[in-house]
Parts: C-alpha cells; sequence; structure tokens
C-alpha cells in the first residue's frame, strides 16, 4: 500500500515541475497570506494547484473562506499589472470593484451547492492596468472537496472573450448605421437614424451629438441620444457665443478631433451619464469632423466610454464610425442636391410652359382676327395678282396659327391639361377620311398613297380633333421627308388593340438618333427633306396625344430605306373610362357622333405640304 506524500515533499516537487512560475511562486512568502505556509496545505489544494500549472490554458483558484487567489501563466495576463501582487491575496482586496457583485455570489453558490456554474461573455469591470477596463469572459466554476465532502475552494477555467465581444458588437453597430442610413433622402434624416442607432449601444457610445453645417461657420445640432434637454439646450450651436458652439466650430474648420470635458456637453448635469458601470461617470467626449466629398458636412460628437483604453482599438472604432457617418450623409446631401436641382428644372419647365402657353394665346388671337377680314378679301377680290397675293398671306397666316396651336398643345401636354372628349368612333373609317385629305399633296409631289383600312371589329373611344391631328401630322411628315416611292397608311387590330401605322419610303432615321425623336425642339442634323422650316414639336405633339388615350406610339426606321411609326390604341371596350368637361356632352357625343369640321383644321396642314412642293427639294442642311 503506497503512503501518501509528505505535504512538505508534495509542495517542493510542485513548485520545482513549474519551471520559472513555480519558481515564483516558490519565492512567495505564503505564511503572511490566508493560505499559511507550503506545509499546511491539504492535499485536493496541492493536487489542484499541480493541475493548473501543467495547463496552458488559463485557470485560478480561489481557496478557504477568504478565497485567496492562485492562478497559472495561462491567467497572469487576465490579472494585468497586479501580478504577481494578487497571489494568495483575498479576491475581495484583489478586485474589489467586482467582488460584491458578481463574483461574491458565484464563489458561494459553487461553495454552498457544491455544484458547477458556467456563465458565458459574462461582463466585468475591472481595473488591471490602472484604470477601469469592460472585459468579457467565459468562465467554468467548480467546487473542489476536501476528504470530508465539504467543498475547500472554487476552480475557475476562464477566458477572457473581450476582443471578440467588442469586435462583433462594433462590427454590428457599424453594419446597422450602414443599413439603416442607406438610401436616406436628406441629411437630417441621416441624422436621426445614426441617432437612433447609436443610442441603442450605451456601452459603446454614452451619449452623443450629430451637429451638421447650417450655413458657413455655424453648425445645428440635427440629433441626440442619451442626452438630457438640458444638454441639448445649453449645445445649440446656433447660440455663437457659447464656448461649445466655438469648439466645433473649430473642430469643423480644422478637421482634426478634439477632446471636450463631458460636462460641456450635458450642461453641468450628468445625471444618467453612465457606462454599464452605473458608478462610473463619463468624464470625457471626442468631437469628430465629418468630411463629406470634400466639404464639412458635420461634427459627431460622442461620449468616451471610461471603461475602454482611451486609444487603439476603441480611437479606431469611433474614427470607423464617423467615416461611416460621413459617408451616409455625402450620400445623403448629394440626393438632396440632385433633388433640388430637379426642382429648380421642374420649377424652369413650368415657367417656360406657362410662358409658351401665354404667348400662344397673345399670338392666336391676333392670327384668327388677321384671317376673317383676310379670307373675306380673298372672297371679294377678282383680279389675279391680287388674289396670288391674298392667297400668299392667307397661306402664311394658316402656317403661323398651326404652329402657334402646336405650340400650345404642347405647352399644355406638359402641364397635364390635355382632356380628351372620348367618344366611340369608327378608327378605320374617320383614318382613311383623313388620308384622303392628303392624297391630292402626294400625287401632285409623284408619290402615291395607298391606305388600307378594313373595318375593325370594335370601335376605339377617341377625341376626333386630337385624332386628326396626329395621323395629318404623321402623314405631313411622310410626305416632307420622302422624294421617290410613297407611303401607305394601313389600320389593323393588333394584339387586342387598333393599330395604326404610316410607312414611308422616304430618307430615313440614323439609328443613334431614334432615341431622341420625342423631345421637343429636337430635329435630326443634315437630314434631307423638302423643308427645313418647322419647330420640331410634330412628333411631341404626336406623342402626347396618343398618351392621353392611354395608347404607344413607336418608331422604326432604317436609314435610306424609310420610317413607320405605329400607334396602338385601345378598343372602346377595354378602354378605361375617363370623365368627358360635362356630362351633357359625354352623353350626345357617344349617342352621336359629330361632324367633323375637317377642312378647316386641315387646310393648314395641306396647303403647307403644298408649299414644299413649288421649289425644288432642298439640299441637306448643314450638320
Amino acid at each position: 500500500m503506497t503512503r501518501p506524500e509528505d505535504p512538505r515533499t508534495a509542495a517542493a516537487r510542485m513548485f520545482a515541475e513549474a519551471g520559472e512560475f513555480g519558481e515564483l511562486l516558490a519565492g512567495i512568502e505564503w505564511a503572511a497570506t490566508p493560505l499559511g505556509p507550503p506545509e499546511s496545505w491539504p492535499g485536493p489544494l496541492v493536487d489542484t494547484l499541480r493541475l493548473m500549472l501543467t495547463s496552458e490554458h488559463g485557470m485560478a483558484l480561489y481557496w478557504g473562506t477568504e478565497f485567496a487567489t492562485l492562478y497559472n501563466l495561462g491567467s497572469s495576463p487576465i490579472v494585468g499589472a497586479k501580478h504577481p501582487w494578487a497571489l494568495g491575496r483575498p479576491y475581495k482586496d484583489v478586485f474589489p470593484e467586482v467582488w460584491a457583485h458578481p463574483v461574491s455570489s458565484h464563489f458561494h453558490y459553487v461553495i454552498d451547492t457544491r455544484k458547477s456554474l458556467l456563465i458565458p461573455d459574462e461582463p466585468l469591470i475591472m481595473e488591471r492596468h490602472g484604470f477601469p477596463e469592460q472585459c468579457y469572459f467565459d468562465s467554468s466554476f467548480q467546487p473542489v472537496l476536501l476528504d470530508d465532502g465539504t467543498a475547500g475552494g472554487v476552480l475557475q477555467i476562464i477566458t477572457e472573450t473581450t476582443g471578440r465581444v467588442l469586435g462583433e458588437r462594433r462590427l454590428r453597430l457599424l453594419s446597422e448605421t450602414g443599413a439603416r442610413t442607406a438610401g436616406l433622402l436628406t441629411p437630417d434624416e441621416v441624422a436621426r437614424v445614426v441617432a437612433e442607432v447609436l443610442g441603442s449601444y450605451p456601452e459603446e457610445i454614452p451619449f452623443m451629438g450629430l451637429y451638421l453645417a447650417s450655413e458657413p461657420g455655424k453648425l445645428r445640432l440635427a440629433a441626440s441620444a442619451g442626452l438630457q434637454p438640458t444638454a441639448e439646450e445649453a449645445s445649440d450651436s446656433t447660440a455663437d457665443m457659447s464656448e461649445i458652439a466655438a469648439r466645433l466650430a473649430n473642430v469643423a474648420a480644422e478637421g482634426a478631433p478634439a477632446t471636450l470635458p463631458a460636462t460641456s456637453l450635458t450642461g453641468g448635469n450628468t445625471a444618467g451619464q453612465h457606462t454599464a458601470a452605473s458608478w462610473l461617470p463619463v468624464e470625457e467626449a471626442l468631437a469628430l469632423p465629418l468630411e463629406c466629398a470634400g466639404q464639412m458636412g458635420g461634427v459627431l460628437v460622442v461620449g468616451v466610454n471610461p471603461c475602454f483604453p482611451p486609444a487603439g482599438t476603441y480611437r479606431d472604432f469611433l474614427e470607423v464610425l464617423a467615416a461611416a457617418v460621413a459617408g451616409s450623409l455625402t450620400a445623403a446631401l448629394a440626393h438632396d442636391e440632385q433633388r433640388r436641382r430637379a426642382e429648380a428644372l421642374a420649377e424652369l419647365d413650368r415657367a417656360k410652359t406657362t410662358f409658351f402657353a401665354n404667348v400662344s394665346h397673345e399670338l392666336r388671337t391676333p392670327l384668327t382676327l388677321l384671317l376673317g377680314p383676310l379670307q373675306q378679301a380673298l372672297a371679294d377680290e377678282a383680279r389675279p395678282e391680287r388674289r396670288e397675293q391674298l392667297e400668299l398671306a392667307e397661306r402664311g397666316a394658316l402656317r403661323l396659327l398651326k404652329q402657334v396651336n402646336t405650340l400650345l398643345d404642347v405647352a399644355k401636354a406638359g402641364a397635364g391639361q390635355i382632356r380628351p372628349t372620348l367618344e366611340p368612333v369608327d378608327l378605320a373609317g374617320a383614318t382613311a377620311e383623313l388620308a384622303g385629305v392628303f392624297r391630292s399633296a402626294f400625287e401632285a409631289a409623284g408619290l402615291t398613297l395607298d391606305v388600307d383600312c378594313p373595318p375593325l371589329p370594335d370601335p376605339v373611344s377617341l377625341d376626333r380633333e386630337m385624332w386628326e391631328k396626329i395621323v395629318l401630322n404623321l402623314l405631313s411628315n411622310a410626305l416632307k421627308f420622302t422624294f421617290t416611292g410613297g407611303a401607305r397608311v394601313r389600320v389593323a387590330a393588333a394584339g387586342g388593340r387598333a393599330r395604326l401605322t404610316v410607312t414611308d419610303t422616304g430618307t430615313g432615321i440614323p439609328e443613334s438618333e431614334l432615341p431622341r425623336l420625342f423631345e421637343r425642339f429636337y430635329r435630326v442634323r443634315g437630314a434631307r427633306s423638302r423643308s427645313h422650316e418647322g419647330s420640331g414639336l410634330g412628333l411631341v405633339l404626336v406623342k402626347d396625344l396618343v398618351e392621353a388615350h392611354d395608347g404607344i406610339v413607336g418608331v422604326d426606321s432604317l436609314l435610306g430605306q424609310g420610317t413607320t411609326v405605329t400607334v396602338d390604341l385601345p378598343f372602346a371596350d377595354a378602354h378605361r373610362p375617363r370623365p368627358a368637361p360635362s356630362a351633357s356632352g359625354a352623353a350626345s357625343a357617344a349617342e352621336t357622333p359629330r361632324k367633323s369640321d375637317r377642312p378647316g383644321r386641315a387646310t393648314a396642314y395641306v396647303d403647307e405640304a403644298m408649299g414644299w412642293l413649288t421649289p425644288a427639294p432642298a439640299s441637306p442642311a448643314p450638320a
């Protein structure tokens, strides 16, 4: 039977086997500690300590009623600057800041119940290097039993997780800040969301204030979190003479971070300005400049958690946070600038539309008054020479009136004022009749006009006057740009809609120009045509009128081969109802289709086209 090893021999052998750390332990005056001399140590204490000293994993042993502290080399970094002074001392003397809560309750639970206790990522505020640190540990507490079955001490297997916990939390904060501020439209929205996010992470950001540039040299508090109302009032930067305003303005001007006393932001009211350890007040704040695309966007002020080292990873994290906020502000400022530009352009467009409408009205009235006497004089005049002069004046006035009416229609469309008066119409018959008006002009030009308009299965809801403008504009364009061959007008059902196609064998349009055909005042440069007069509004008006009927217009063209314009309109039974200008007018139109005043309206189009045929075909305009 093996005799138990002499305690004196066991302790000495244990220290000898532990190498350099064992030599350190052997040199301690243990008799002056609650543990007493090693010769008096019980076997379970020696055995447990031997296990610890041979392990590379961090372990600590707390022995006796005072929980005297023992630990191995793997745990010495956790003890920090208190190593090796802490060896043999009561835990309450080593770390008094965490003894009362929560460590003593852990120890007594294990001693009293003789059960294990596992605590993951436990947060502790510990002073290990002369200042409080926020630390996290994975700990497993095990009772160390004596021969009589009682617990003589507590063995702790410990892993510090501070780096992982803080890294994950800070990464989560940065990620949430970026995700929630992405796509925000104004700097104030960014400031509000940043305050919401940072306010939910008081361990990292005890309090914050986000100041935005309001005018040169001035900042305004756009959002805050964790500040008392008095603090927000005290830190309002519109008070130019306040010290905080001056210091923040200096940070913004120089673009360099600055440290401020927390009371300068809290107005001396520190109530509630604490970290996770309620006894530890926040004393400093860090002001970080926010540079947005080369310009100063503002200043982010954050309370500095005194439980983190003042430099190093915490400072780096705060600077990365400021850069993320600055990036979100930059995007919002860019969007805000685009919005302001868009509003300015929209206002300019509204002013232009109003101007065109006013000018058109001012021109149309005297033209109408001029045409009446002119046409009367033409009817009464029998002298050929005089009639020729009056006809020339009438053609010019009618052409000008046509251009004025087109300009007014386009201006109305731009202002959203086109309201078609819809009625069921035989689209094929109406289109064939309109095409017939232009037949004489095509024949005079030596061109063919093929009209293929068989009856459709259903009527189409149309505003007759608008449809006339659509067809006459398309035929006018076909004649203007066609020198050989001719044009074809076809109406057919296609894909549940009525389709009009106007195809010519004219000069065609370069593919690069097609996307711009429906832009106001745009004309294809260098295109060969019978006349280079025109406002560039014909196709624009066609598109506006077609869309007013819930229709679609498209253009296909090959340079040198011709152009096809396609207009698709819904049939009457599939058309979404539209309100007519008056109930009675709508009813009468639906019941009795009105006769068009077409000859008068078409005269300007046909006379203008006939005027193109008098001179020889025009040469291409200079590019």
